[in-house]
């Protein structure tokens, strides 16, 4: 009996990410770190996990952010809605991102998690994040997408004052409220979305 019952399959270790050397409650802790913006150096005492594997994880959360957002759009706030269409991301995403670029708010944030980032491609999923955690502060509910909102929640962003939340953005776009918890939003999200297409299986 016993050997009967250790040939058979073992449960996967990690359900979020296949192939992980880390344990799943490791993980979902970096996840959560992820999703609340805390640095490598303030997450890697917590949990140790090295700063190596951190920033790695953070990376590759990143880059598959924007494929989640457009493969669940129902998810992270209907931002696949907002920012994407069949063929990438739509002329009114790339005003948003456009206005995300050019703010200080973006230029601290980027001094902040990614000091020697010299990618283009680098800076592009930093500013999709972005994007992202934006929809994620917000409750839209009710008002349609349509170019005129997208173009005023940029602007939104951009007369944002650096220290202001994300969630103050719904006090200059009319219509639009405060969501109360979007780092829980973005992590409880993605979480959802990798149980069902986990990190290391696409």
């Amino acid at each position: 009996m016993k050997k009967q019952k250790s040939a058979g399959a073992s449960p996967r270790r990690n359900r979020y990410y296949a192939g992980a050397k880390m344990s799943e409650h490791k993980f979902l802790r970096l996840l959560h770190g992820y999703a609340h913006g805390t640095p490598l150096q303030a997450l890697e005492p917590t949990t140790h996990v090295s700063g190596k594997t951190i920033r790695a994880t953070y990376g590759r959360l990143r880059a598959h952010l924007p494929i989640a957002t457009r493969r669940e759009r129902a998810r992270f706030a209907h931002a696949g809605v907002y920012l994407f269409g069949d063929m990438g991301i739509t002329p009114e995403g790339r005003l948003i991102i456009a206005s995300i670029e050019r703010t200080r708010r973006f230029d601290r944030y980027i001094k902040r998690h990614a000091p020697r980032l010299s990618s283009c491609e680098g800076e592009q999923l930093f500013l999709l994040e972005k994007a992202v955690r934006i929809f994620c502060a917000l409750d839209l509910r009710g008002l349609d997408v349509e170019e005129r909102l997208l173009a005023t929640i940029g602007d939104a962003f951009t007369a944002l004052h650096p220290r202001e939340s994300l969630q103050k953005l719904a006090d200059l776009i009319p219509g639009a409220k405060p969501h109360e918890h979007p780092e829980l939003r973005l992590y409880e999200d993605y979480r959802r979305y990798l149980l069902k297409f986990p990190l290391g299986t696409q």
